[in-house]
């Protein structure tokens, strides 16, 4: 039987420890249009990881390279292909792999490690045994139902959450798997009448979010940049990050206002003409891209309470964090 080559082994390794087909890859034609120094170095590979845009960069051979080279190739294909890069390798000694961490370099080495951070994933090193997750992160999909029913659920109430996932864009499949997760994180237990299936929580609202913190992650997937103020315009735009926190507590209004908006989103406003920078644009706006519908409370302008908090939370700013425990306060209380 032949070795599986370098980007099968990963692809597998990934949907093994993210679940049925998370990760999906294909050749693209526009690799071909890459420099030859890159397509020289790695397969590249476009794809999806859990629904978002992906590149898979798989290095050829066992060719040795510097952690600051590897960060180079990865931000310029990440400039090219206009996607959050993984560098698949097929494998890495402690001293590189430290390397590649401090440059905050998003890499897989099949069965032993993933780094990737700016995606809310890190796995612990095992050599030679099963991989298992230093701390096991929602879907996107899971911690939107998670957000909706926070947002407009009594907790004594019992929960069919399908309608909801619907509401919200989810297959009814992927509204199962979201179920399945919730139950694996004991946050909610199963109540089953005939052939439906309820959620049923016991606690309190604070309890029930304190104990789902530790696994969600920021739902900011990227941020872009316009000069248009048509953006503001367009169907489902909220307002977030500080513009959004200026507008819950005191805090003053940033000096860039913060957008967020969906990926079907923003290709509609891209359709509709507007143009959006990859970097930082002075006097420009800030739009976030959501791994999930940034609109939960339909009456309001800006993101809800709970996904501004975890949008957030990584900040140090103090003033910053003193809001984020009035908006904690203000909510679960």
């Amino acid at each position: 039987m032949l070795e599986a080559t370098l980007p099968q082994q990963t692809v597998r390794y990934l949907n093994q420890v993210l679940g049925g087909e998370g990760v999906r890859v294909a050749p693209s034609g526009n690799t071909a249009q890459l420099p030859y120094f890159l397509q020289d170095t790695y397969e590249v590979l476009p794809g999806e990881l859990l629904g978002q845009p992906i590149t898979l960069a798989c290095v050829k051979g066992r060719q040795p390279l510097a952690a600051q080279q590897v960060d180079q190739h990865a931000k310029r294909l990440r400039e090219l292909l206009h996607a959050p890069v993984i560098i698949a390798l097929p494998e890495v000694a402690p001293g590189e792999r430290k390397q590649l961490i401090a440059h905050g370099v998003a890499f897989v080495v099949p069965d032993r490690q993933l780094f990737a951070p700016q995606m809310g994933m890190i796995l612990t090193e095992r050599f030679g045994a099963e991989p298992r997750r230093e701390q096991e992160l929602a879907s996107p999909a899971t911690q939107a139902l998670l957000v909706w029913f926070l947002n407009h659920h009594p907790v004594t109430e019992t929960w069919h959450p399908f309608q909801e996932a619907a509401a919200l864009g989810y297959a009814g499949m992927t509204a199962t798997r979201a179920i399945r997760e919730l139950l694996q994180f004991n946050l909610f237990e199963l109540e089953v009448r005939g052939r439906a299936k309820y959620l049923k929580l016991n606690g309190t609202r604070r309890e029930l979010w304190e104990k789902a913190k530790p696994h969600l992650r920021t739902p900011v997937l990227r941020t872009m940049w316009t000069y248009d103020q048509g953006i503001l315009q367009v169907t489902g735009v909220r307002w977030a990050g500080e513009s959004a926190l200026a507008r819950q507590t005191m805090v003053n209004e940033p000096r860039q206002q913060v957008l967020a908006m969906t990926a079907e989103a923003a290709q509609r406003a891209k359709q509709a003409g507007i143009f959006f920078e990859p970097r930082e644009i002075a006097d420009g706006i800030a739009v976030q891209i959501w791994r999930y519908e940034p609109g939960m409370q339909a009456k309001e302008k800006t993101v809800d309470p709970l996904s501004l908090w975890l949008s957030l939370r990584d900040n140090r700013d103090d003033r910053i964090q003193m809001a984020l425990d009035e908006i904690e306060e203000k909510f679960l209380w």
